[in-house]
C-alpha cells in the first residue's frame, strides 16, 4: 500500500524527521526544490520563462530556493512575492536572502496583487505556485485570493509546490478559489487532496519526491492508504491443488423482483466468476427463470411474492442455513416486503453481510441495528445512498466523501465502500483504503451489481470485510479498465462481469 497523509501527519513527519532524527530543516527545503526544479526543467528544457509567485511560510521558502536553483540552470526566471519582507520569517527568510544574492529578479506583489501579478506572468512559459502548502486550514481571501486568480488566468501550465494553493492537504472538498495546477510536486507521500476527488482534480500530474524523509516515519503517521496490486493479490484466497467447491464457500444473493432480475444475475455472475464455491440466488419466483438462463452456474431458491411483485418479507430461513456470507439487495424493491425481509435477516444473519442498493435505502437512518454484529456488515453506497444513510444532503457527501464515509462506518459499525471516482473503504482496523482502479465507463447500469457480487465472493470465501471490499473494488475497477478496450464510452455491466476473471487472473501472476 501507498501511505496517504492529511496535514498534521506530514507536520508530525518533518517534526521527526528534524528533531529526532537531526535533518537540517533547509536541507529539507533544498531537496524539495531540486525535485521541483527537475520538474520544471523538463517541461521547458529550453531555459524559457518562469514565474514564481511566492507566499511567506515554507511553501514561499521552497519557492525562493526554486527560483534559485533555475537561475543556476540558465533559466529566465522572476519571483513575484506576494508576502511583505515582514511576513517571511525562519527558513523561508535565509532562502530570500539567499536568492537576492544569487540575483533572482524579486517583485514586490504584495500589493496591487492581480494587476501586478498579471502583468508579471505575462510572456511566461510556466508558472510555479509557491503560495502555500498542505497546511492551510482555510479559505483564501484578499490578496491570496488574487494571486490565484491571476495565476489561473494566465493561461500557461502550472507546477504547483507541494498542493495547488487554496486546497488543504486534509480535505478533498475544493473551496470557491483554489490554483488549478497542470503538475503538482509533493513531499514524503500524497496527500489526501491529492487523491480523493474533488480536490484531486486540481492537482493534474502527482509527482511524490522523495527528499529525505524515512518511509517508516511516514507509514507511522499515515491513516489512509492506496491500494496496489500486490496488497489484492495477498487478499485472494488460495486455491490448492486438491480444492473442491466445498472449501470455497456459499454466496447468497437475496435481490431481484419482477422486472428487476437483471440486478441479481449480474451479482451472481460477478460471484462465480470470482471463486465463490455455490452461488444461490434467494429471488421471487418471477425472476427466478430469467436468473437461472442468464447464470446457468447458480441456484435459485424461490420466496414468496407479495403484491407489488417483491418479495412478502417471508420465506429466507431454509435459505440462511445454507449460506456462508448474504449479499443483499440489488432490485429487492422498497416496500413492506423488503423492509420485513431485512428485519428478518439483521435478526437471524450473523455472519459475513454485504448491503447494497434497496437495502441502504431501506436502512435510512437507521444504522444502529447493524452495530455490535459477530462479523462487521458491508455497506457499499453511492453518494445519494450514503447521503440518505446519514440525513445529508447527496452534495454534501460528494464533497467529502472520505469523511462522510468514517461517519457512517462510526455510526453502523460496518465496513463503509463509499463508490465514486477513488472509492474510499473505511472500518475495520488499521489505514482507510483509496482504491485507485476504474474508469468513467463505470458510470453505467448494473454495475454497482457487478460490484456487489464481487465481494459477495470473497466475503463467502472468507476474506475478511475490509479486505474483500478493497479487492474487490480494486478488480471491478481494473475490469472496467479491460473491458474500456473494447467499450470506448459507458461499459455494459455484462461486459464488466466478463472481464472480472481475467483481472483476477492478472493479479494472481504477480504471486
Amino acid at each position: 500500500m501507498i501511505p496517504i497523509l492529511d496535514s498534521g501527519g506530514m507536520r508530525e513527519a518533518d517534526r521527526v524527521t528534524i528533531s529526532e532524527l537531526g535533518l537540517p530543516s533547509l536541507v529539507l527545503m533544498e531537496s524539495a526544490a531540486s525535485a521541483v526544479t527537475e520538474v520544471v526543467a523538463e517541461r521547458i528544457p529550453d531555459a524559457g520563462r518562469v514565474v514564481i509567485v511566492c507566499g511567506p511560510g515554507n511553501n514561499g521558502g521552497d519557492g525562493l530556493a526554486v527560483a534559485r536553483q533555475l537561475r543556476c540552470r540558465g533559466f529566465d526566471v522572476v519571483v513575484g512575492m506576494v508576502a511583505a519582507n515582514r511576513e517571511v520569517k525562519g527558513d523561508a527568510a535565509v532562502q530570500l536572502a539567499l536568492a537576492r544574492s544569487f540575483d533572482v529578479r524579486i517583485r514586490d506583489c504584495a500589493r496591487g496583487t492581480q494587476a501586478h501579478l498579471a502583468q508579471l506572468l505575462v510572456g511566461s512559459d510556466v508558472v510555479v505556485d509557491a503560495l502555500f502548502g498542505t497546511g492551510l486550514d482555510r479559505p483564501l481571501s484578499g490578496r491570496w485570493a488574487q494571486a490565484v486568480r491571476a495565476i489561473n488566468r494566465a493561461g500557461v501550465p502550472v507546477v504547483a509546490v507541494d498542493i495547488p494553493s487554496g486546497l488543504e492537504g486534509s480535505s478533498a472538498s475544493v473551496p470557491d478559489v483554489a490554483v488549478k495546477a497542470s503538475v503538482t510536486v509533493t513531499f514524503g507521500a500524497p496527500k489526501i487532496a491529492h487523491v480523493l476527488p474533488p480536490a484531486c482534480w486540481l492537482c493534474g500530474e502527482v509527482a511524490v519526491a522523495d527528499i529525505g524523509i524515512p518511509p517508516w516515519v511516514v507509514e507511522r503517521q499515515a491513516n489512509v492508504a492506496l491500494v496496489e496490486a500486490e496488497d489484492v493479490m495477498e487478499w485472494l484466497p488460495r486455491r490448492p491443488a486438491d480444492s473442491h467447491k466445498g472449501r470455497f464457500g456459499h454466496l447468497l444473493v437475496v435481490a431481484g423482483r419482477e422486472g428487476r432480475a437483471g440486478a441479481a444475475a449480474l451479482a451472481a455472475r460477478a460471484a462465480v466468476a470470482l471463486g465463490s464455491g455455490l452461488v444461490t440466488v434467494a429471488t421471487v419466483r418471477a425472476a427466478m427463470r430469467p436468473i437461472q438462463s442468464l447464470v446457468p452456474e447458480a441456484m435459485v431458491d424461490p420466496l414468496p411474492e407479495g403484491e407489488d411483485g417483491a418479495v412478502s418479507g417471508e420465506g429466507i430461513d431454509a435459505s440462511l442455513e445454507k449460506a456462508t456470507a448474504l449479499a443483499v439487495g440489488p432490485g429487492l424493491g422498497l416496500g413492506d416486503g423488503p423492509r420485513r425481509l431485512l428485519t428478518t435477516i439483521l435478526e437471524k444473519w450473523h455472519g459475513p453481510l454485504l448491503l447494497d442498493a434497496d437495502a441502504l435505502t431501506l436502512l435510512a437512518g437507521k444504522l444502529k441495528p447493524l452495530r455490535g454484529r459477530d462479523v462487521p456488515a458491508v455497506l457499499t453506497p453511492h453518494p445519494g445512498e450514503l447521503g440518505r444513510l446519514l440525513g445529508v444532503p447527496t452534495a454534501e457527501v460528494t464533497r467529502d466523501r472520505l469523511r462522510a464515509a468514517l461517519a457512517a462506518g462510526r455510526k453502523a459499525g460496518a465496513v463503509v465502500l463509499a463508490k465514486g471516482a477513488r472509492t474510499v473503504i473505511v472500518g475495520g482496523e488499521g489505514w482507510s483504503l483509496v482504491n485507485p482502479t476504474g474508469t468513467p465507463g463505470l458510470a453505467s447500469g448494473g454495475a454497482g451489481d457487478v460490484l456487489t457480487g464481487a465481494i459477495g465472493a470473497f466475503l463467502a470465501q472468507g476474506v475478511p470485510p475490509k479486505e474483500a471490499a478493497a479487492a474487490g473494488a480494486w478488480l471491478h475497477g481494473r475490469a472496467a479498465e479491460l473491458a474500456g478496450e473494447r467499450h470506448s464510452g459507458a461499459v455494459p455491466a455484462g461486459a464488466l462481469a466478463r472481464q472480472l476473471a481475467k483481472a483476477e487472473a492478472e493479479v494472481r501472476r504477480l504471486a
